[in-house]
């Protein structure tokens, strides 16, 4: 009976040491697994603009944004580096906190990608982009910078910016002079180290202020898709050129041929019946003094009324976005890390 009770002992010792080992071990890989999965939900104060002309003349009425933010998961010696992530018409997507932000993270920048539409109430403005003005993403971005470089943990010299879509058009405005020095005022010597816009709308996101483009002269790259319904590449290639003449050396790009808006996505190619696209609009200029408009291949000027019509006639419903597979992505991913080696952001 004895050497029964013992082996009943060492038993039940040892399925309390496997125990103990496998809660061990499980504790182990949820502390080699956290760096690549810990999100951090921070809030921070932004402004709040009806439109870009108030943004770039009057002072914004402050809201509340949030975001996500990831630490590099290699090791960085000094301050660390950042990127603020600008989501699309869908609202943050699992790419760019599944994706994009572990992509920079490995690279040994800090993440943090930007909400402007949940804090405002909004899922998506697909169907209706009038549902979030399109100054406040690059509002929030400005604000997120300025969130940023006062966080002693972070390189205030390389914080960049990559967004997509509409937020591509934030990565793209962001590097107006006469937007930063109105949104950030008192901060307005802090600007992004580079801007990636990502099949950005560029059809409208002309400025001029005394004939110049108006640009801090930090590096870009712009990454559009050759076969892009929704926000054609061939608006964003019209001004890198006119870019590229005024900043040489500044500004690259590339056009991925057979490449959907939205390429970075690998759940399928989608038609959105109601999507809305400015594709058949006119390309159109801003004078930032004035805020006069005009259509820059007739050099119409444009009254607010006319306008608000041209619009309403030009604009269309249906759009493709996404893909099958990651190969655009792959292929967006090795040239954003060669552009940021060219420019030494990293080494």
């Amino acid at each position: 009976m004895k050497h029964l009770a013992a082996s009943r002992h060492a038993t039940a010792n040892n399925h309390f040491l496997r125990l103990v080992l496998c809660l061990l071990l499980f504790a182990a890989a949820c502390a080699w697994r956290s760096p690549a999965y810990a999100q951090q939900k921070i809030s921070f104060l932004s402004a709040e603009y009806a439109n870009k002309f108030e943004m770039a003349k009057k002072q914004g009425k402050p809201i509340e944004i949030f975001g996500y933010l990831t630490m590099p998961t290699v090791p960085v010696s000094g301050k660390i580096p950042v990127v603020i992530i600008a989501h699309g018409s869908a609202g943050v997507q699992s790419k760019d906190t599944g994706f994009w932000a572990p992509y920079f993270n490995k690279l040994g920048f800090a993440s943090f990608v930007v909400d402007s539409f949940a804090p405002r109430g909004v899922t998506s403005t697909v169907d209706d982009q009038s549902l979030v003005s399109n100054a406040a993403d690059t509002a929030d971005a400005f604000q997120a910078l300025k969130f940023i470089a006062a966080d002693p943990r972070f390189d205030a010299g390389r914080i960049g910016i990559i967004g997509f879509s509409r937020g591509g058009i934030a990565a793209n405005e962001t590097s107006t002079k006469s937007f930063r020095d109105n949104v950030l005022r008192d901060d307005k010597n802090l600007q992004f180290a580079f801007h990636i816009p990502v099949y950005a709308g560029c059809q409208n996101s002309r400025y001029r202020k005394n004939g110049s483009f108006d640009r801090t002269g930090a590096p870009m790259l712009f990454l559009m898709g050759g076969k892009d319904d929704y926000t054609p590449a061939k608006f964003c290639l019209d001004q890198i050129k006119g870019l590229q003449e005024e900043y040489p050396g500044v500004v690259d790009y590339r056009v991925y041929e057979g490449a959907n808006h939205s390429f970075d996505g690998n759940q399928g190619a989608h038609y959105l019946q109601m999507g809305m696209s400015s594709r058949d609009c006119p390309m159109v200029e801003t004078d930032i003094p004035s805020w006069s408009r005009r259509v820059v291949l007739t050099g119409q000027r444009l009254t607010p009324a006319e306008e608000n019509q041209m619009y309403k006639d030009c604009v269309k419903r249906g759009v493709t976005v996404g893909s099958y597979d990651n190969k655009y992505r792959d292929m967006a991913a090795r040239d954003v890390e060669d552009f940021l080696r060219k420019i030494r952001m990293i080494d």
